[in-house]
């Protein structure tokens, strides 16, 4: 574009393919072949963060504008990034954070492992009721098929 977005003038330019006069039609060809497609290495990284500059540019804008509804913050925007962990200042503390860091992941371990305990007893004790079910069903099977040999005895 030779002007920035603000000065260009967009109408709504569309034609008919039967009745062409003004050759509307050759001048969107040119235009969309015109169009060149950046790969990603021109783009840069993909990424859903907005940039802050950017948000804030339009928030200033929606309220110079006059927005006729309430604006909504985005997450990005009202969410603060969580603050990184201060370095340990001497060797004690470094250590006092390692056991204590150990500690803490013993303790989820432990907990993984009682619930897989209790996930593997459930799963056994379900399999249990399946195989009782089936046992069940079986003898219903037989039954009714011992029912039916008694009533073809009977008549």
């Amino acid at each position: 574009m030779r002007m920035s977005p603000l000065y260009l003038i967009l109408d709504r330019d569309f034609f008919f393919y039967e009745k062409d006069a003004e050759r509307k039609k050759e001048q969107f060809v040119r235009a969309w072949h015109s169009i060149v497609k950046k790969d990603k290495n021109q783009l840069g990284n993909k990424s859903s963060a907005t940039h802050e500059s950017y948000l804030q540019w339009v928030i200033n804008r929606a309220t110079q504008i006059g927005m006729p509804y309430p604006l909504l913050r985005s997450l990005a925007s009202t969410t603060p990034t969580m603050p990184s962990p201060l370095p340990p200042e001497s060797m004690e503390e470094y250590r006092a954070r390692l056991t204590e860091s150990e500690h803490e992941s013993a303790t989820w371990k432990r907990r993984y492992d009682e619930t897989m305990l209790q996930v593997e007893t459930m799963s056994g004790q379900l399999e249990q009721k399946d195989c009782e079910i089936l046992k069940q069903r079986r003898q219903m099977i037989e039954r009714g098929e011992l029912l039916l040999v008694k009533d073809r005895l009977l008549d």
